[in-house]
């Protein structure tokens, strides 16, 4: 999990039970930026993946989903 989802999902529990603070409020709506960014970043290679799928270029496509695994909030997998 990225850091700023979690500081996000933090920051939504507390203003579930008060007010957040206007500097709490600032951090939110910051890592609600960094979600959007994070958000439009997987969609390009998402889309970038499903291209080279349809072209047939899977050396291009190995490398796509590289990216996709090393993604900053991708779950970490398990050693073999």
């Amino acid at each position: 999990m990225h850091p700023a989802h979690r500081r996000m999902a933090t920051l939504w529990t507390l203003s579930r039970n008060r007010r957040l603070t206007p500097e709490e409020q600032t951090e939110l709506e910051q890592c609600m930026q960094v979600n959007a960014k994070l958000c439009w970043e997987m969609a390009c290679l998402e889309n970038a993946s499903l291209l080279a799928s349809m072209t047939r270029d899977t050396e291009w496509q190995h490398e796509i989903c590289g990216q996709i695994d090393s993604f900053p909030w991708q779950a970490k997998k398990p050693d073999p």
